[in-house]
């Protein structure tokens, strides 16, 4: 092999390398699965502006912003906060359903009606194992 061609092959694995760390990360913060995700951006790296454009799979309470803003929630917001009390009494998974749940509709009209399902499927026997 010439030099020519040792500089292309470097670029490529380097370019190869650099695909799965992007597709990595975006599947990362997307909520996608990264494996699949870096190995297809690996042996193909334009599938990382297809990747970029999918739709993300997290539900809006899993995300990082959303968990900051849900501390000071939990902690200022006098709705939230009797609810988190409410529920705390249940245990943590039961807390984490409502964040979740609160997370998806962003609304405090439904904090009632999200606090009696959540304590209607506990009572049912429901312990919310699976949070998804």
């Amino acid at each position: 092999m010439n030099e020519n061609s040792d500089s292309t092959l470097v670029w490529l694995v380097g370019l190869a390398l650099f695909g799965a760390f992007l597709g990595w990360d975006i599947a990362k913060r997307k909520g996608l699965e990264k494996k699949k995700w870096a190995a297809i951006c690996f042996f193909f790296f334009p599938a990382v502006l297809g990747l970029a454009f999918l739709k993300s799979q997290r539900r809006p309470g899993e995300t990082e912003a959303f968990r900051n803003r849900w501390q000071s929630l939990a902690a200022y917001d006098p709705e939230i906060k009797a609810a988190v009390e409410k529920l705390s009494q249940l245990g943590p998974r039961a807390v984490e359903q409502f964040r979740l749940s609160y997370g998806d509709v962003q609304t405090k009209e439904a904090i009632p009606l999200i606090v009696a399902d959540i304590e209607r499927r506990w009572a049912a026997g429901e312990r919310f194992k699976k949070l998804r």
